[in-house]
């Protein structure tokens, strides 16, 4: 597995990041023993980059997490992350100070670690207090609770109002950006890529295969009903329109062409962009196909065929659970 640096950290983690959304009981997770071996299937490949949030499964994700990477005894292997400020519950949400801490405290309790390496905030609301909040993660980066803070569902003014306030306040400025990114959603190459190239923040986008619809199990003229549109209401407003079937098909294409899979060449294409993809896994086989995708080469004809399909969606970020 190849390894990169994070941004501007001295952080070295893998081109593929796991992502923990799938761990859980929704009917279309998993938990228990195939949920350890996905996460090793992960490890022994060479992932060392784990993503996960406190509202994945309520905390569930972060339990599963915790308890596999402690019995395999390589915490100081990985490079552990989680996220605040999601609606945990009606109680507890959002960027107090005393939420903060509580869901920070939370999370450690949950993955049996006592720091994070980033600790990423879940989204962003124009009426948030940025200076308070900032010095609120200053207290946590100073306590050794996490290394490095992360910023997810940002737009592109609100990622640099951020950025310029932490430098304000002399504080690190965010080593990631983890937003909504794939062949069929490339709303970010306006403003919030090309911000974060120049800032060097590490641009991790989730969702790489659009919730499964870059697998190419959906077809144009087909109900869309699996057990993860019905779960993920979100999906098909994302998704589904017949330009994405150009796309997908532009994909299958290609997958055609080099004798492999079209999820496989949609993790490449990610790759290909210089990003480094947060995927989801609900079978070993799942991680073993990305860590595929690591390996086939996608030239610069092969992503230009991809992009010159695409069309502008409306801006669509992840909810936070709100």
């Amino acid at each position: 597995m190849k390894l990169t640096k994070l941004g501007w950290s001295d952080l070295r983690v893998s081109v593929l990041c796991l992502g923990g959304m799938s761990f859980g009981s929704t009917e279309w997770m998993v938990k228990g023993n195939e949920a350890e071996k996905i996460i090793k299937t992960a490890i022994d490949g060479g992932i060392n980059f784990i993503d996960t949030a406190n509202i994945y499964s309520n905390g569930e994700s972060e339990k599963i997490l915790g308890a596999t990477i402690k019995n395999m005894g390589i915490r100081d292997e990985l490079v552990l992350c989680s996220k605040a400020g999601g609606k945990f519950n009606e109680v507890h949400q959002g960027f107090s100070r005393s939420e903060i801490n509580y869901q920070m405290r939370g999370s450690l309790e949950r993955l049996q670690t006592d720091r994070l390496d980033v600790y990423t905030l879940h989204t962003w609301f124009d009426s948030l207090e940025t200076h308070s909040i900032l010095r609120s993660l200053k207290q946590i980066v100073d306590d050794g609770r996490t290394s490095y803070i992360g910023v997810s569902n940002f737009l592109g003014y609100q990622l640099a109002e951020f950025y310029h306030a932490a430098r304000e306040a002399g504080m690190d400025t965010p080593v990631l950006v983890q937003n909504h990114y794939n062949a069929v959603y490339r709303e970010d190459e306006r403003e919030v890529i090309p911000y974060s190239s120049g800032k060097n923040i590490a641009y991790t986008p989730f969702s790489p295969l659009a919730a499964g619809f870059l697998t190419g199990k959906y077809r144009r003229d087909s109900t869309q009903d699996t057990v993860r549109s019905r779960t993920y209401p979100a999906m098909k407003k994302r998704y589904f329109r017949s330009e994405d079937f150009n796309v997908l098909e532009t994909v299958e294409e290609i997958a055609g062409e080099k004798g492999t899979k079209s999820s496989i060449i949609s993790l490449a294409y990610v790759l290909a962009k210089g990003f480094i993809p947060v995927f989801g896994a609900t079978k070993a086989e799942h991680v073993l196909d990305a860590i595929q995708a690591t390996e086939i080469s996608l030239g610069d004809k092969d992503v230009k065929r991809i992009d010159e399909k695409y069309v502008p969606h409306p801006v669509s970020m992840g909810t936070a659970g709100y």
